[in-house]
C-alpha cells in the first residue's frame, strides 16, 4: 500500500506514502499518519469538483 518513498503533501515529512488522485488530474501523497485525513480531503474535493460540473452543465 505505501510502497513509493517521498514527502507526504499534507505533513510534508518524508515517508512512504500513497498516491491520491484528484477528479482534476492532480496527484498528491500522504504518509501513513496522514493518510485517513487526506482521503477525506481528497474525497470531499472530489465531490464539489463533480457538482460544480454538474451545475455548469445545465
Amino acid at each position: 500500500m505505501f510502497s513509493i518513498e517521498g514527502i507526504c503533501d499534507w505533513c510534508h515529512q518524508p515517508a512512504m506514502v500513497l498516491q491520491l488522485n484528484y477528479c482534476d488530474g492532480i496527484k498528491h501523497h500522504s504518509c501513513e499518519k496522514c493518510n485517513d485525513y487526506a482521503k477525506q480531503d481528497v474525497r470531499q474535493f472530489n465531490l464539489a469538483e463533480m457538482a460544480l460540473r454538474d451545475q455548469n452543465k445545465d
